[in-house]
């Protein structure tokens, strides 16, 4: 894990006595703690908040990401060993955390935790959007000659996407 990268995970934790999972985005500043932004009306949120703790479960199947969206009852879950939230039996590792501190922002509310317990069972990829995102990006670069007389703002986003491209490059090579 990177210093303030923000990487895809599944935050599990309970709602009232049932398990409750969700795409969530965490980054850490010191690998002591990890951080989320939560939108207001998230029931993520209403359980962390309410709990004061919470399950960072590291997957990598982008089938276990989709079923905690439209599918929650098919994941199953395990007890965790130091809070109180589940776990889900087929993430490649979890970390389990307390909260430190909630603050609210806008509409969201930021959430620093620390960090009380880490397993690891298999080999741990973890998910950065910003990679998939370049490499798409990349890509749609390739395809700018097929838009002759169309100006780059006219196709699908692609001068954002090749600004994003640029601000990358620049930090690889700071790095």
């Amino acid at each position: 894990m990177k210093n303030n990268w923000i990487y895809e995970v599944i935050v599990s934790t309970f709602h009232v006595r049932v398990p409750h999972a969700a795409p969530m985005g965490i980054w850490s500043e010191d690998l002591d703690t990890l951080n989320l932004a939560i939108f207001r009306d998230s029931k993520t949120l209403e359980n962390i908040i309410k709990k004061e703790e919470f399950a960072v479960n590291i997957v990598d199947d982008i089938k276990i990401f989709y079923e905690s969206l439209f599918n929650k009852g098919n994941i199953a879950y395990t007890p965790s060993n130091q809070i109180n939230a589940p776990i889900i039996r087929d993430a490649s590792a979890i970390i389990e955390c307390k909260v430190t501190h909630i603050a609210q922002k806008e509409n969201r509310f930021h959430i620093k935790a620390e960090i009380v317990d880490i397993r690891i069972w298999n080999k741990i990829r973890l998910v950065n959007r910003a990679k998939s995102l370049v490499l798409e990006s990349l890509i749609l670069a390739t395809r700018l000659h097929h838009f002759p007389g169309r100006r780059i703002e006219e196709t699908s986003g692609l001068s954002q996407k090749l600004h994003l491209i640029q601000c990358t490059n620049i930090l690889w090579r700071t790095l």
